[in-house]
C-alpha cells in the first residue's frame, strides 16, 4: 500500500520524498510563458537549456526549433532575471544551422556561454564547432569566438582550482560503427583555449557519450556516463589522477544527466527508461545496439532524481518529475542553503502521456521548479 501511495503522488503539483526530505513545488511553464522577453521568438520544440546564478542574477540559455531534430531554423536564446519572474533580454544566436548544449560557467568574475553549432540535416548528428560568448554581467556580451574543438560536443563546464574543466565526447560519425570513440576532460584557464588533462582519453568505450561530472569536498571526481545504444558508467577519480576513470557499468541508461552536490551527497538528474534495463550487455553487437536504440527510441521515459551510492557505485532512484514524451536535459542553480531552481524540458505535462520518439515530434516546453532539501 505504501508503495501504491507513493507511485501515486509522483504526479501531484506537489512532490515528496520523505526519505532523503526532498520537496518540489508545482512545475511552472517558463518557455513559452509571459514576461519572456519581446526579442524571442519562440518556436515548438524548446529544449536543451542551462542556468547559472551570476551577479545575483539567473541566467538562462535554451534552445528554440521547429522540431527535437537539426534545422537551420535553430536559435538559441539568453535572458536573465532577479526574481525568476521578470525576464531581460541578454543575447541571441542564429549560425543557419543547429545549436546545441548551451552551457554556461562563471569565471574570474565573468560569465561565459558556450554551445555547439551542428548541421542541417535532421536526421543526421554533425557537430561542428564550439562557439563561446562572455559578459560582465552589463548586458554586453561578445562576439562568440571559436573555441577551436572542432568536432567535439561540450557536455558539462566546472571550476576548481583555478581552472574551468570541460567533460566533452568527439561526436563526428557517431552513429557509424567507424566512429572514434573518445570522452575527454579538458582544462582552460582563459575560457577560450581547452587543452586536454591527458594524452589518452579518458573513456573509449563505443557511444561513450555526456560526461556528466562534479568534484566532492576532497576534490575527488565523480561522474556518470551514457552508453548510447547500451546502458552507462558510474566514473570515480581521485584528486591525485583526475585522468584516470575507474569506472562500474549499469544496465540502466542515464540520459541527459545532471549532477549536483548537496551537503557532501551527490545527486542527478537524468531521463529514467520506465521499463527498466536499456540493454543486456555493455558492448553490444551492431545488431544488438540498433534493437536497442530502437525499443528505447519507442518508450515512455520520465525525468527522475537519483542519489548517487559512492560505495556501490550506482544511482538509486528517489522519484520522478511531471514528464512525458521528449523530456530532460536539466538545469539547476541555487538559492540558498537548501533550495535550488530546477528546470527541465518536457511535452505537454498535463496532457496524455507519449512515448519518447513522439514527443521529439511535438511541441516541448521548459519548466521550473524549486527543489527543497529539508
Amino acid at each position: 500500500m505504501k508503495k501504491i501511495l507513493l507511485i501515486g503522488l509522483l504526479f501531484l503539483s506537489q512532490n515528496s520524498f520523505s526519505q532523503d526530505s526532498i520537496s518540489t513545488t508545482a512545475w511552472q511553464k517558463l518557455i513559452p510563458s509571459e514576461n519572456l522577453p519581446k526579442e524571442f521568438k519562440i518556436r515548438h520544440s524548446n529544449n536543451n537549456l542551462d542556468i547559472m546564478k551570476y551577479k545575483s542574477r539567473y541566467y538562462v540559455g535554451f534552445r528554440t526549433a521547429p522540431t527535437h531534430f537539426a534545422s537551420k531554423k535553430t536559435m538559441t536564446y539568453v535572458m536573465s532575471s532577479e526574481d525568476f519572474n521578470d525576464w531581460r533580454y541578454e543575447c541571441e544566436f542564429y549560425v543557419g544551422a543547429d545549436m546545441r548544449e548551451p552551457r554556461f560557467v562563471v569565471y574570474k568574475d565573468s560569465l561565459y556561454f558556450y554551445f555547439f553549432e551542428g548541421g542541417k540535416d535532421m536526421l543526421k548528428f554533425q557537430p561542428r564547432h564550439i562557439w563561446m560568448s562572455s559578459t560582465a554581467g552589463d548586458g554586453k556580451w561578445t562576439d562568440k569566438q571559436n573555441t577551436g574543438m572542432d568536432g567535439y560536443v561540450p557536455w558539462r563546464f566546472k571550476t576548481h582550482q583555478g581552472k574551468i574543466y570541460l567533460s566533452a565526447y568527439y561526436g563526428v560519425e557517431l552513429y557509424k560503427n567507424k566512429h572514434k570513440a573518445e570522452l575527454r576532460l579538458m582544462t582552460s584557464t582563459d575560457g577560450l583555449h581547452f587543452e586536454p588533462i591527458s594524452e589518452t582519453p579518458q573513456i573509449t568505450t563505443k557511444g561513450a557519450e555526456e560526461g556528466e561530472f562534479e568534484f566532492d569536498k576532497e576534490g575527488n571526481l565523480w561522474a556518470t556516463i551514457r552508453l548510447e545504444g547500451s546502458g552507462s558508467y558510474v566514473v570515480f577519480a581521485s584528486k591525485d589522477s583526475l585522468h584516470v576513470w575507474q569506472h562500474w557499468f549499469s544496465k540502466h541508461k542515464y540520459d541527459s544527466a545532471l549532477m549536483f552536490e548537496h551537503k557532501d551527497e551527490m545527486y542527478v538528474v537524468a531521463r529514467r527508461h520506465i521499463k527498466g534495463a536499456a540493454t543486456k550487455v555493455e558492448v553490444p553487437t551492431a545488431t544488438q545496439r540498433r534493437n536497442n536504440l530502437l525499443k528505447y527510441s519507442f518508450s515512455r521515459k520520465y525525468t527522475a532524481l537519483y542519489k548517487l551510492d559512492k560505495e556501490k557505485h550506482c544511482l538509486n532512484h528517489l522519484m520522478d518529475f511531471p514528464s512525458t514524451g521528449d523530456n530532460a536535459f536539466p538545469g539547476i542553480a541555487k538559492i540558498d542553503e537548501n533550495s535550488y531552481y530546477l528546470l527541465n524540458y518536457s511535452s505537454d505535462i498535463h496532457k496524455r502521456e507519449k512515448n519518447w520518439v513522439t514527443g521529439q515530434f511535438g511541441k516541448t516546453y521548459i519548466y521550473w521548479t524549486v527543489l527543497r532539501f529539508l
